[in-house]
């Protein structure tokens, strides 16, 4: 009976020692290959230096009109929680407003690039801690205090939000002929006041506005371009304005320039 129980005792512990050596090979093993793996470069704004991008995401901000204290608190989470829940790692972000892109200025507010996230890093093979740092402090906080800045300002005396769209798309969708998810998240109103087109002055119809000659500079290339409006809601002749045929107006012009699924947006509402 001893000599039994001292096999069935020396057979357990021969199979804990394999398992353990197996378990110690496969870490090896992954190390290993961690280590003979190319390391992507990554520039300052946590970017891949090969400009390989999982997707390309512009928002554009339209700070057109004071907000109110709710649309303030509210506007930046709804976009940062679209950004964290639907944007992959590696997804180039880049923000844009309205009214600087409206006065030809076709830089980006803030250029960042979406890092892994750290519940996606093993302990393993990478360092989750850093990682967390990373994404907390150089991707959340960053677009977070850029959006905040942006939607707490004065109320602008423009709203270009055609151009503001062709500056992103022409700044943000680089280089055309990649096969990635692109998305266009615009933080407005959508009531167009500008020079070209305003409709406080012209009837909110898409019909009329693409028989025009002058409909070829608001033109804005979107083709495979996924568009969420963020709509800030309006009071008095603006809230009137939106209350129209604003939406089917928006709908018909992406439409016209090639957004998808089916041209027709995400429509997320920002109340207040």
């Amino acid at each position: 009976m001893r000599r039994h129980r001292r096999r069935r005792a020396n057979k357990r512990k021969n199979l804990a020692g394999a398992v353990i050596g197996v378990v110690a090979a496969l870490v090896l093993i992954a190390l290993f290959v961690r280590g003979q793996r190319p390391r992507r470069a990554f520039d300052a704004a946590n970017c891949p230096e090969d400009g390989r991008y999982a997707a390309q995401i512009a928002i554009l901000v339209d700070p057109s009109d004071t907000l109110t204290n709710v649309q303030e608190d509210s506007g930046a989470p709804r976009v940062l929680e679209l950004i964290q829940n639907g944007a992959p790692e590696t997804a180039e972000i880049r923000i844009y407003t309205v009214g600087q892109a409206g006065r030809g200025n076709t830089g980006a507010v803030l250029r960042v690039c979406k890092p892994a996230h750290p519940d996606d890093v093993s302990s393993v093979t990478g360092n989750p801690q850093l990682a967390e740092r990373r994404y907390r402090d150089e991707f959340l906080a960053p677009v977070e205090r850029t959006l905040d800045a942006l939607l707490n300002v004065a109320g602008d005396s423009i709203s270009p939000i055609m151009e503001g769209m062709q500056v992103a798309a022409v700044g943000a969708f680089q280089p055309r002929a990649a096969d990635i998810p692109r998305q266009l998240l615009v933080v407005s109103d959508m009531i167009q006041n500008s020079r070209n087109l305003s409709f406080y002055r012209d009837p909110v119809d898409f019909g009329p506005l693409a028989r025009t000659p002058d409909y070829g500079t608001l033109r804005v290339d979107l083709s495979g371009v996924e568009v969420s409006v963020f709509l800030l809601a309006r009071r008095g002749r603006a809230g009137r304005i939106q209350g129209g045929t604003l939406r089917g107006f928006w709908e018909d012009y992406f439409l016209d320039q090639g957004a998808s699924p089916l041209a027709r947006p995400r429509w997320i509402m920002v109340e207040g």
